[in-house]
């Protein structure tokens, strides 16, 4: 089986970045988004996936999620502030991570804006979406 890797992210993020992340949106990033973020900060897979055109760095760069929070939850309205847009499926439609205590915690959920389709959860977990089991692998 071939190791997926992780292309192109931004600059490194400081376990600081993710708290002030977390303090402005009064949120809690899974652990294993956070490892992933704090490795990455974003970026492209090397092959083809099913769901993933890209993911979004938290800030640094461009298309960040803090930039998709403040377009799609705050001003647009069209996003709950429990999901945040961690991703770009390949037709632009938003894959998010659910932050919301419970069940869909940590859960990866694409919203359909191209189309009249619910949402939809296409992982468990990050990992699940990945293919990998731990983080650590990427």
């Amino acid at each position: 089986m071939t190791t997926l890797k992780i292309l192109g992210g931004e600059k490194k993020l400081s376990v600081s970045d993710l708290e002030k992340f977390e303090s402005d949106y009064g949120i809690e990033l899974p652990g294993n988004y956070r490892t992933f973020m704090i490795k990455h900060n974003g970026g492209y897979i090397d092959s083809y996936h099913e769901f993933l055109g890209s993911f979004r760095p938290i800030k640094y760069g461009q298309g960040t999620v803090e930039h998709a929070i403040q377009s799609m939850s705050i001003h647009e309205s069209i996003l709950d502030s429990e999901f945040i847009p961690i991703a770009n499926h390949h037709a632009g439609n938003p894959i998010t991570l659910c932050v919301r205590s419970g069940e869909l915690y940590g859960k990866i959920i694409i919203f359909y804006f191209d189309r009249d389709e619910e949402p939809e959860i296409v992982a468990n977990s990050l990992e699940e979406l990945l293919g990998v089991k731990s983080i650590d692998e990427l």
